[in-house]
C-alpha cells in the first residue's frame, strides 16, 4: 500500500495561521478561571518553547499585577512591548490602572492625621516601579522622604526627576536648597545658577545662590547675586538683609549698617533684620540708637537669650550694673 505524501509547508501555513502552544491555551483558561498559580506555571511552559511570543510575557505580567510583584510585572510588560508593539493599549491601561491604585494610598497615607508616612513611602515606590515615567510620583517620593529626615535620599530623587525632566525649574531649586542645608554649597551652585538662568531675576534663586557663594567664601560673587536679586525686587527685605550679613561679616559695618536699615524700612516686622540692626549700631558704638530696638525686641521677641545678652552689655555701658545683671541672668537662664 502506498505511503501517504505528506503536503509540504503545512507546519509552516500553521504557524502563520496563529496556532498557539498547548501550555498558552491552558494558561488563558486558568486565568478565566482565576486559577493564577496555575496559569503562570503554564505561560513559564509556554515561555520555554516560545521565548518570543509577546502575548506569552504581556499575560505573565498581568498575572505579576494582580499579585502586586511590580519588579516582575515591569519586567514582563517590558519584553512584550521589545517584541511587538500588539499590545501596548491594554499595557498602557493596566499600568495606568495600577498606578493609579498605589498612588492614590500614597496621598491618602500622607494626608492622614498623624501623617502615615513609611506606608506613604512603600505606596510611592511602588507606583514608580509600576510607571517610572510618571513624575508624579517621583516628586510625592522625594517629598517623604524630605519628611522623614532622609535628605541624601531626598537630593538622589530629586536628581532621577531632573534625568526625566531635564530643565524642570522646581527640580532645580530643590535640589540647590537642599544641599545647602546639608553644607553641600559646591553642588548647589551648579543646580541654583542652572535655575537662574532659567529664571531669570527670582529673588529666591539669586539669594539662595548668593548663600552658596557666601559659603564657598567667594564673597564678591555672593555680593553681585544679592544686589541683582535686589535690583530684580526693590520692595523685597530678603537681598538687604543678606546683603548686610555679607559686609558686617567682612566688618564693613557702614555698609551692613545701611543695608538693614532698608532690609527694616521694607520689613519694619522682620525680626531677624531688626536684630541685626541694633547688632551693627552696636559695632559702630552707636548705643543710643541700638537700646530702642533690643528694648522693643525683648518685648516682642523675649525668648531670645542673644536680644539679652545685648541689652546686658548696653547696660553695663551706661553703668547700669542692676539692670545689666538681670539682663544678663535672663539671656543665661534662656541658654540659647
Amino acid at each position: 500500500m502506498a505511503m501517504r505524501r505528506m503536503l509540504p509547508g503545512l507546519l509552516c501555513l500553521a504557524f502563520l495561521c496563529g496556532c498557539q502552544s498547548t501550555a498558552l491555551t491552558a494558561a488563558k483558561l486558568y486565568i478565566q478561571q482565576n486559577e493564577s498559580q496555575k496559569a503562570e506555571e503554564q505561560l513559564h511552559q509556554a515561555l520555554q518553547t516560545e521565548p518570543l511570543n509577546p502575548e506569552a510575557h504581556f499575560l505573565l505580567g498581568r498575572l505579576y499585577a494582580d499579585q502586586g510583584k511590580y519588579p516582575e510585572m515591569a519586567a514582563a510588560f517590558g519584553r512584550s512591548l521589545e517584541l511587538s508593539p500588539k499590545f501596548a493599549p491594554q499595557i498602557q491601561e493596566l499600568r495606568q490602572h495600577y498606578w493609579a491604585r498605589e498612588y492614590n494610598e500614597g496621598v491618602r497615607q500622607a494626608a492622614t492625621q498623624p501623617a502615615q508616612f513609611t506606608g506613604a513611602l512603600a505606596a510611592f515606590q511602588r507606583a514608580t516601579v509600576i510607571d517610572s515615567t510618571r513624575l508624579e510620583s517621583w516628586r510625592n517620593l522625594a517629598y517623604v522622604y524630605y519628611q522623614l529626615d532622609s535628605l541624601d535620599t531626598t537630593i538622589r530623587t530629586y536628581h532621577h526627576i531632573l534625568n526625566l525632566a531635564p530643565g524642570d525649574t522646581s527640580t532645580l531649586y530643590s535640589i540647590g536648597v537642599l544641599c545647602l542645608k546639608q553644607g553641600r554649597a559646591r553642588e548647589a551652585v551648579p543646580a541654583l545658577a542652572e535655575f537662574n538662568r532659567l529664571k531669570p531675576g527670582n529673588v529666591e534663586g539669586l539669594v539662595n545662590l548668593g548663600v552658596a557663594h557666601v559659603e564657598l567664601g567667594e564673597l564678591a560673587e555672593a555680593e553681585q547675586l544679592y544686589l541683582q536679586a535686589a535690583a530684580a525686587d526693590p520692595k523685597d527685605h530678603r537681598p538687604q538683609y543678606n546683603l548686610g550679613n555679607l559686609y558686617f561679616t567682612q566688618k564693613n559695618y557702614p555698609a551692613a549698617l545701611a543695608a538693614y536699615q532698608q532690609a527694616v524700612a521694607l520689613a519694619p516686622g522682620d525680626l531677624d533684620s531688626r536684630y541685626n540692626l541694633a547688632v551693627a549700631y552696636l559695632a559702630l558704638e552707636q548705643v543710643d540708637n541700638a537700646f530702642p530696638l533690643l528694648q522693643q525686641l525683648a518685648e516682642q521677641d523675649a525668648n531670645n537669650a542673644a536680644v539679652w545678652r545685648e541689652l546686658g552689655r548696653i547696660h553695663a555701658i551706661k553703668g547700669r550694673v542692676e539692670e545689666s545683671k538681670q539682663a544678663y541672668a535672663r539671656a543665661d537662664s534662656l541658654g540659647n
